[in-house]
């Protein structure tokens, strides 16, 4: 027993020396990985727009409408929100598959235990003998692939980086759910105060209406005048019905990204917000650090150069051992006993030489997505900039155009107060009063419509920064501006992120 103890622990050791070499070989990185050439798109040190690059970006925005309202069905949405859900279960998944990919870089371990009983059946003479026989056994069996080249540590890489953006795809959907609650919310206030509003045009008609046929029924006023009158009051029914057909909607698209059943039953607030603190949008080149969907897009550029990696590292030898070992006896409480141990070990070298093309088209469509999600995170960069300066500039003259209907809608409620009193005096004919009252609303209307399309700008200029909507919303707080921000070189970092 002495002498397979030191036999077996003897050969133990040659085998953990060799272990041990292989790993300070693959430590050595003789295979260095593939790195794609950064994109070459000049990023410009201020907006063009004219937006200020100085101060705090705005976070936490859901406060500057303030309504506390709105804050609590965001709250909602965030926890009953059915696609959001779906986000994170992808999340979980990616997850588990990065587990899954690294598991590859460790030995993998099995222990087995069986048992068995048999019977054999001998002659002799004119008698039969039945022999029985137990069997019991233990084994263990030891599997490792050694990552010479860090072909596996790719592998697991590409993995955890495709998780790292699936992350980042969960913090723009949350960023995405909070902004369309929001729009979503703001439309619903138009709507409402939109048919309130025809409601005031249909009763302002009726009262016209009524008071020209009582001047036809004197002799003052003509048909003419009465089947006029009698139009506007239809139209302006009409259009009350087709917008509570648009309040309904509304109401019940905001209930379902709420997770509710669209009953339609949503209180609203009396008024739209008022926007008066402007936006700071910081400097360009930190959007790119900002903004989840450009990291996601970045995390997944830099999966394939990993696989690139592993691509042409599938061309080298492969070096792996197996091990396995364990007691096989008949008595079962010999199971245990060292005296019935069998072992085995196994050192493997595999050498890829002909496979009929495989590895040569693997590495050709490593590299072709390598070059799409390259191509992919230009264009997305591009979509992003191209959203702030849009909402931008848009933000400036939206603020100019309210402010020019707010003067049109107040003169015009003014002119139709004045040509009701001029016509019941005889000074104006009815063309004038029905003109006057058209122009009231048709402004009103228009006020409405461009102050909640300023709102839903502002929301759109909030998620294309990348800012978080609320205080709690800190997985991916917005960076202060550093040196890193204001470098020269403006070329897009597409390395920077297979360095962490």
């Amino acid at each position: 027993m002495g002498y397979m103890d030191y036999r077996f622990f003897g050969q133990g050791k040659k085998v953990l020396i060799i272990i041990a070499l292989t790993v300070i070989i693959s430590s050595c990185g003789l295979i260095p990985d593939h790195r794609i050439e950064p994109l070459s798109m000049d990023i410009p040190k201020q907006w063009r727009s004219g937006a200020s690059s100085s101060g705090t970006l705005s976070n936490a925005w859901l406060k500057d409408f303030n309504a506390p309202n709105l804050e609590s069905l965001v709250t909602e949405a965030l926890l009953h929100n059915y696609d959001l859900m779906a986000a994170a279960a992808r999340v979980k998944s990616a997850q588990a598959i990065a587990k899954i990919n690294g598991a590859d870089r460790f030995p993998q371990l099995s222990a087995g235990f069986d048992a068995g009983r048999s019977q054999r059946n001998s002659t002799g003479g004119f008698r039969i003998a039945n022999a029985r026989s137990n069997s019991f056994g233990i084994d263990f069996t030891l599997n490792w692939e050694l990552d010479v080249w860090g072909k596996l540590q790719n592998q697991t890489q590409a993995a955890e980086l495709d998780f790292n953006a699936s992350e980042s795809d969960y913090h723009a959907a949350r960023l995405s759910l909070a902004a369309n609650v929001t729009k979503s919310w703001f439309n619903l206030i138009e709507a409402w105060l939109q048919s309130d509003l025809l409601k005031k045009k249909v009763t302002a008609f009726e009262n016209a209406r009524q008071i020209i046929e009582d001047g036809y029924s004197i002799g003052i006023n003509s048909a003419l005048d009465v089947r006029l009158a009698r139009a506007n009051v239809a139209g302006a029914e009409s259009q009350l019905n087709a917008q509570k057909i648009l309040l309904d909607n509304a109401t019940r698209a905001l209930e379902i990204l709420l997770g509710r059943y669209p009953s339609a039953e949503i209180n609203t607030a009396e008024k739209l917000p008022i926007l008066n603190q402007p936006v700071t949008a910081g400097l360009p080149i930190a959007l790119l650090r900002r903004r989840p969907d450009l990291l996601a897009a970045e995390k997944r550029l830099a999966a394939t150069d990993q696989r690139v990696s592993q691509a042409i590292k599938s061309f080298l030898p492969t070096f792996s051992f197996a091990a396995s070992g364990g007691t096989s006896t008949s008595d079962i409480r010999d199971v245990l006993d060292y005296e019935a141990l069998v072992w085995n070990i196994i050192g493997n070298l595999a050498q890829p030489i002909f496979q009929g093309g495989r590895l040569i088209a693997q590495k050709a469509q490593a590299d072709a997505n390598n070059q799409e999600a390259l191509a992919n995170y230009g264009q997305i960069v591009l979509q992003a900039f191209f959203e702030v300066e849009t909402t931008i500039k848009a933000e400036q003259l939206l603020q100019k155009q309210e402010l020019a209907l707010q003067v049109a809608a107040k003169e015009s409620v003014e002119a139709e107060s004045l040509a009701l009193e001029e016509y019941t005096s005889g000074i104006v004919d009815m063309i004038t009063l029905l003109e006057s009252q058209r122009r009231s609303y048709d402004a009103q209307s228009a006020l409405l419509e461009i102050s909640n399309q300023r709102l839903l700008n502002r929301v759109n200029l909030y998620l294309a920064l990348g800012g978080s909507f609320s205080e709690n919303e800190a997985d991916h707080p917005t960076p202060q501006n550093n040196s890193s921000d204001q470098a020269e070189d403006q070329h897009l970092p597409v390395h920077d992120i297979t360095q962490e």
